[in-house]
């Protein structure tokens, strides 16, 4: 299964991701992007790649191994 690698530092809060792939992301206290699960299921991946792509702080990404 794939993993992810968001920067928290670069993170703006926009929340984009958590609506758009709510079942991979949330937002922790500080309102910074915090995942829900290390790996992703093959089923959340389209929409994971979704939130990726139209991250306005470009914080996600999967990890590379």
């Amino acid at each position: 299964m794939p993993t992810l690698n968001p920067d928290t530092h670069a993170c703006i809060g926009a929340g984009i991701c958590t609506n758009t792939a709510p079942t991979v992301f949330d937002l922790d206290e500080s309102g910074l992007v915090r995942l829900r699960t290390v790996d992703v299921d093959p089923s959340d991946v389209e929409a994971t790649e979704a939130a990726i792509a139209i991250c306005p702080a470009q914080a996600l990404a999967w990890a590379h191994s």
